[in-house]
């Protein structure tokens, strides 16, 4: 049940209550490319309290390298562990990608002689691959093509254990095809969603339909989401 606060004391004990506090990014932090009023301000105060802060974004396009400029450019503190002048400061941005990466690394410690198909862009293989995951597809010239695919062509990866599906402009029919291939071919092979969303349902349904089964979806406001935050947050036993 939500509320609205009205006093002082209202707020120190939600500032008590939680230690950690999530926010989401376009529209809550940013609009366009200028921050909302008031955003700093709190983000100081909580930071001031101790409190751990946690940024969450469905964009499964970009890195959380090329996220953090974003931040950068707009004025909103963020830190990620990776940068390392930062000293004990964990990761703070965790997007769709980020997510999906962790999630394989982590949650289900996807074997590292293994490899995952990628429907996606750049930013989505350099999350996977900073978790050590080896990827196939995505941006490979091979797999943007145009030409025709033809399966007699096609040599099956016995090592794609599974195909990880995100927004991808250059979609093309090889990859549709290759990644039916490989979840239909390869045995166990885990058919994984960044997210769920416009611009990248087409391509999740594209492939669902062509092997009947939905993928498993991250992203907020799933579960897995928050299973990947747990992985790497300071206090997981106070996310509620």
């Amino acid at each position: 049940m939500s509320m609205r606060l009205s006093s002082k004391d209202q707020y120190e004990q939600l500032l008590n209550d939680y230690d950690t506090w999530m926010f989401d990014c376009d529209g809550v932090l940013w609009r366009g490319d200028g921050i909302i009023d008031g955003v700093s301000r709190t983000l100081d105060i909580l930071r001031s309290r101790r409190r751990q802060i946690i940024f969450v974004t469905n964009n499964a396009r970009d890195s959380r390298q090329q996220l953090l400029a974003k931040f950068r450019k707009i004025g909103v503190k963020a830190h990620m562990a990776s940068q390392g002048s930062h000293g004990d400061h964990q990761d703070e941005i965790f997007s769709s990608a980020y997510a999906t990466a962790v999630y394989l690394s982590s949650v289900v410690q996807f074997p590292q002689s293994k490899k995952v198909y990628v429907i996606g862009m750049s930013g989505l293989e350099e999350e996977l691959k900073a978790e050590g995951i080896a990827c196939a597809g995505g941006t490979s010239p091979e797999d943007c093509t145009l030409d025709p695919f033809s399966l007699s062509d096609f040599t099956l990866d016995p090592d794609i254990a599974a195909v990880v599906c995100g927004l991808d402009t250059t979609i093309t029919y090889t990859k549709l095809s290759k990644a039916f291939q490989y979840l239909t071919r390869n045995p166990g092979c885990q058919f994984i969603a960044t997210n769920e969303d416009k611009k990248s349902r087409s391509s999740q349904r594209a492939v669902a339909l062509r092997t009947w089964e939905g993928p498993i979806m991250h992203g907020k406001p799933s579960a897995t989401m928050m299973d990947c935050i747990r992985a790497k947050s300071v206090h997981p036993s106070r996310l509620d």
